[in-house]
């Protein structure tokens, strides 16, 4: 009984968060800029042909895991794309780790700043946070209570700590304290 009951929950965690997703995200209207800014020094334009090939002009809904994993590390691709751009797209990847929990790494490196500390320091994430609806935040927020239940394997050792649940619980303090920034933003 407690099996089925736990086995309920996760599913209930999932739907939750496709539902979340589904009414933050809608398909319409795109973002109206691709690229952030021209080409930083040292990216190759290859990787905005790839962008441009895998991702531009199409509907976040349509984009699959083939298409993130035909283009540079999502941490490159962040940094290319206008922000809003990043945000339109975004829920295609955590859809599509729902589907493939292999990519999870993948997720949670395009929904945390970079660096030990997992603070956003520059501009391209204040245009980010910026952007972000609480909406957004709260699906994001759900992503990761879906990873936590379903994804985050529970059948290691103890004080056995994997990469993934170190990464999951920098999301989930991150998420957490942009949520409740912009709780404050909200109620002024």
């Amino acid at each position: 009984m407690a099996l089925l009951g736990a086995m309920g929950e996760s599913m209930a965690t999932k739907e939750h968060f496709l539902k979340l997703l589904e009414a933050a995200f809608p398909p319409q209207p795109m973002p109206a800029r691709f690229f952030w800014k021209e080409v930083p020094p040292g990216i190759n334009d290859e990787f905005h042909r790839d962008l441009l090939e895998w991702l531009a002009g199409r509907q976040w809904t349509e984009i699959k895991m083939r298409n993130w994993t035909m283009m540079a590390h999502v941490g490159i691709i962040r940094e290319l794309l206008a922000p809003a751009t990043f945000l339109y797209y975004l829920p295609s990847l955590l859809l599509a780790v729902s589907e493939d929990p292999s990519y999870l790494d993948d997720a949670l490196a395009a929904i945390i700043p970079s660096g030990r500390d997992r603070r956003p320091k520059n501009q391209w994430w204040g245009e980010l946070l910026e952007t972000v609806s609480p909406e957004q935040a709260a699906a994001i927020r759900a992503f990761l209570a879906y990873v936590r239940s379903d994804l985050l394997r529970s059948d290691k050792e103890p004080f056995v700590v994997s990469e993934e649940e170190v990464h999951t619980d920098e999301a989930e303090r991150f998420w957490d304290a942009q949520i409740a920034s912009l709780t404050s933003r909200t109620n002024r």
